[in-house]
C-alpha cells in the first residue's frame, strides 16, 4: 500500500510542476485563414503552438507513468483505480500528439486540433487525478481522519480549478508572468492536499501495524 501511494504522490508532483524548454526542429511557417478569425488563430499560433516543440523538463509523461504504477499497486484494494488507469494512455497519446501537430497538419485543421486537444488534455488530466485520488481516499480513510479527508478534497478541488484556469491563461495570455504567478497557487494547493494525504496514510499504516 505504502509503495503505491508514494508512486502516486510522485506522479502528482510531476504533473503539477511545469518547466518547459525548446527542443527539436522549429515548426513550419503558419499562415492564417479567413474562416477562423485572426484573433482566434493568433492565440493558437502564438500562445499554444509557438515556434517549436517545448518539452517539459519535469516530464508529464513520467508523471502519468508513476500514477499508473501506483494505481497498479493499489488496484487490489479498490477496483475504481482502473478508471484512472484507462485514461492515462489517452493522456500520454494526446501529450505527444500535440507536440507533433504542426509537422502533420496545416491551417484550419492544425488550429482547431491544437485548441481542441489542449483543453481535452486538461480535462483528461483532471478526470484521471479524480479517479486516482478517490481511490486512494477509499483505501486509506478511517473514521478518525474524516476531517483530514475533507481538507484533502478542498485542496484537491482548488488545485484542479487552478489547473483549469491555467489552461485558459495559457490560451489567452501564453506562459507569461500571469501564468507563472497562478502556477504557484496550483502548486501550493497540491502541496497542501498531498500533506493531508501523508497525514491520513500515516494514521492508516499505524493503525494496521
Amino acid at each position: 500500500m505504502k509503495k503505491g501511494i508514494i508512486l502516486i504522490a510522485i506522479g502528482i508532483i510531476l504533473l503539477a510542476l511545469d518547466i518547459r524548454i525548446p527542443m527539436g526542429d522549429a515548426y513550419p511557417p503558419m499562415e492564417m485563414i479567413d474562416e477562423l478569425g485572426e484573433v482566434f488563430q493568433g492565440k493558437i499560433i502564438n500562445n499554444l503552438i509557438g515556434i517549436g516543440p517545448k518539452i517539459d523538463v519535469i516530464s508529464d509523461v513520467l508523471g502519468y507513468v508513476f500514477l499508473f504504477l501506483g494505481a497498479i499497486f493499489l488496484l487490489k484494494y479498490d477496483f475504481k483505480f482502473i478508471f484512472g488507469m484507462i485514461l492515462i494512455p489517452f493522456a500520454i497519446y494526446l501529450y505527444i500528439t500535440i507536440l507533433r501537430l504542426p509537422y502533420n497538419f496545416i491551417l484550419g485543421d492544425l488550429y482547431l486540433k491544437a485548441a481542441g486537444y489542449h483543453f481535452v488534455l486538461v480535462f483528461i488530466e483532471i478526470l484521471t487525478e479524480l479517479f486516482i485520488i478517490k481511490g486512494v481516499i477509499n483505501v486509506v480513510q478511517t473514521t478518525q481522519t474524516k476531517w483530514n479527508v475533507n481538507e484533502l478534497l478542498v485542496g484537491w478541488v482548488l488545485a484542479m480549478i487552478s489547473k483549469g484556469i491555467l489552461s485558459g491563461i495559457h490560451f489567452f495570455y501564453s506562459r507569461g508572468v500571469f501564468y507563472s504567478i497562478y502556477s504557484l497557487v496550483m502548486i501550493g494547493a497540491t502541496v497542501f492536499y498531498l500533506n493531508r494525504l501523508y497525514v491520513i496514510t500515516k494514521f492508516k499504516l499505524e493503525e494496521n501495524s
